[in-house]
């Protein structure tokens, strides 16, 4: 039995030369799944049922021994924690696949993958107690500077100093493959980064053809997209590999057409925004270490590009001399809360020098940072959210800085320093439900660094409602300044 958006395997003996592909039927329904070969003379077909009942499938292959094998197998309900595959949901968020609001509050470690055992372990084990939702991590191994550590497998055979994409290395996508199911198990999605430029002229994966691209894309997609977490990351930094855009577009092309499962598809940048609005890409994956440094900045991407935007790259918490990792906790928590309340979503880094020269965010282990436990406590406001995410109420022009459902839950985030008092304000949008006189209101003081949530303890009634704003009688709150506050304001039905 295997349960609904589980992974359905079959394994078959053929050449290494050889292809195989399957159709899965379900009813009238029929997918085509790419095989794709492991190694030890053996040929797998990863299939992902997004449907309860009896599926059977079919096998089509040039090689006699690969053709026309046949089974069937029966799904049942997922699992408790089994939600299904992450979507886009409500235009600017995301929801797995039976509807529940997902809260994308990531984190990266590049070099994760290939680390020795134990660090590998210590780096899953810390992602899982932080609380973190989803990790971006590198399928080729890094090289260059702060890389403490080689790995002792490759993902191609080499053909002199050339590597011979059409000889997979299995041992070395075994690896992938655990990383992904490992994240699996314990609810992280995982965000698999194809392509980078932090080869340093130490392996030359970074000096592959646009063909053997293609070669490696099919395996991968054929290998991973049955895992129901998997994101693909076309690139890390794209526009510093000295490739066209055209280039890229085919990436995506590939990844589009080879996946029968379409998991999420996203590029990020240095310097050089990549076009998000092109069909093919899902999401926005943005580095800027300014758009998040004060308000009103990222929310112009939303009007931008339509998609939801994750700004994977808004600088680190760490101490290196770099600019882009040197945030301290309390800075990289603000940011947090300025993407939150601008619609947007962010991921978390720590560049902290360890090991003799390595970076964190490059070999992982345990967090070292402050910033873990204050974004997991943000996360959990996001999960109590009843809706798909919260979103601008009034971009045109709003000082108070709120997000929510128009009419149902508001957050606003007064900054790293909160005025002695608040008066009780509400932005009107032109877009959702109106608010009117007579609405009710229970407001909650959010701490963002010390994580406490106080109820002021009592009710606010709307007395006023104009065009843009809304307020409510009574003395203004009275509130501990200085400290870095959100305000969580919810409507009281009845």
């Amino acid at each position: 039995m295997i349960e609904r958006w589980g992974v359905f395997e079959a394994r078959f003996p053929g050449s290494e030369a050889a292809a195989v592909e399957a159709r899965f039927t379900h009813g009238d329904r029929a997918v085509r799944v790419p095989g794709f070969y492991d190694g030890d003379g053996t040929h797998v077909v990863r299939f992902s049922p997004d449907a309860e009942g009896e599926w059977s499938y079919s096998t089509t292959s040039g090689d006699a021994e690969l053709d026309g094998r046949t089974g069937t197998f029966e799904v049942g309900p997922p699992s408790p924690r089994n939600h299904g595959p992450v979507g886009v949901a409500g235009t600017f968020h995301f929801a797995y696949a039976d509807g529940t609001p997902y809260r994308p509050v990531g984190t990266t470690v590049y070099n994760w993958a290939h680390q020795p055992e134990d660090h590998y372990r210590e780096t899953l084990e810390s992602v899982a107690a932080a609380g973190f939702t989803k990790l971006r991590f590198l399928v080729f191994p890094q090289g260059g500077n702060h890389v403490g550590h080689v790995p002792d497998a490759f993902p191609f055979a080499r053909d002199g100093d050339r590597w011979d994409v059409s000889r997979i290395d299995a041992a070395f996508f075994r690896r992938i493959d655990r990383a992904v199911r490992d994240l699996l198990d314990v609810g992280v999605q995982a965000d698999v980064i194809l392509f980078h430029p932090y080869d340093g002229g130490r392996f030359g994966l970074d000096g592959l053809t646009a063909e053997q691209d293609e070669v490696y894309l099919r395996h991968l997609v054929a290998r991973l997209s049955a895992y129901r977490n998997v994101w693909w990351s076309l690139a890390n930094e794209y526009d510093i590999l000295d490739r066209p855009d055209e280039r890229w577009d085919g990436v995506f092309r590939t990844l589009r057409d080879a996946d029968p499962h379409t998991r999420l598809r996203s590029i990020h940048n240095w310097i050089r925004l990549y076009d998000h609005n092109k069909p093919w890409v899902t999401h926005v994956s943005l580095q800027n270490g300014s758009a998040v440094a004060d308000f009103g900045r990222a929310l112009l991407y939303r009007d931008t590009y339509r998609r939801p935007i994750v700004l994977d790259e808004i600088k680190y918490e760490g101490d290196t001399a770099e600019r882009w990792g040197n945030l301290s906790a309390r800075e990289l928590v603000h940011r947090f809360w300025i993407a939150t309340v601008s619609g947007t979503y962010a991921s978390h880094g720590e560049s902290y020098l360890v090991d003799g020269g390595t970076l964190s965010i490059v070999a992982g282990g345990r967090f070292r940072g402050e910033s873990p436990p204050r974004l997991a406590f943000l996360r959990r406001i996001l999960e109590e959210v009843d809706g798909a995410g919260l979103d601008p109420i009034d971009k045109w022009d709003d000082p108070t800085n709120t997000a929510g459902i128009p009419r149902q839950v508001y957050l606003q985030y007064l900054g790293l320093d909160a005025p002695p008092t608040w008066t009780f304000r509400l932005p009107q949008g032109v877009v959702g439900e109106r608010l009117q006189v007579g609405d009710r209101f229970a407001v909650d003081v959010i701490d963002t660094w010390n994580t406490t949530v106080e109820p002021v303890g009592r009710e606010f009634t709307l007395t006023s409602v104009e065009r843009n704003d809304a307020w409510a009688d009574g003395e203004p709150v009275a509130l501990p300044a200085g400290e870095a506050l959100a305000l969580r304001i919810r409507r009281i039905d009845g």
